[in-house]
């Protein structure tokens, strides 16, 4: 998710402090997908029936999700006060 962020506009400037090129932007953009891909397939592997492995993989990936925004408020918050 932090990959996904990083090329957004408003995650790349305040993980980043900068834009990111359009060509780095698909480029890492393509990585994070392939990485919840993947994610994907190995909790698909790791679970007897697919239905349980897809209510498991959303639920971790919405944790992450939070976990992601959670880091990108901390860090703004430290760079506006100090």
């Amino acid at each position: 998710m932090l990959l996904l962020a990083m090329v957004s506009v408003r995650g790349s400037g305040i993980l980043l402090r900068k834009t990111v090129t359009p060509l780095a932007c698909r480029c890492v953009r393509a990585a994070g997908i392939v990485l919840l891909g993947l994610s994907f397939f190995l909790q698909m592997q790791a679970m007897e029936t697919l239905v349980i492995a897809a209510i498991n993989w959303v639920g971790v990936i919405s944790i992450e999700i939070v976990m992601t925004a959670l880091i990108c408020a901390v860090i703004k918050n430290i760079r506006e006060n100090g």
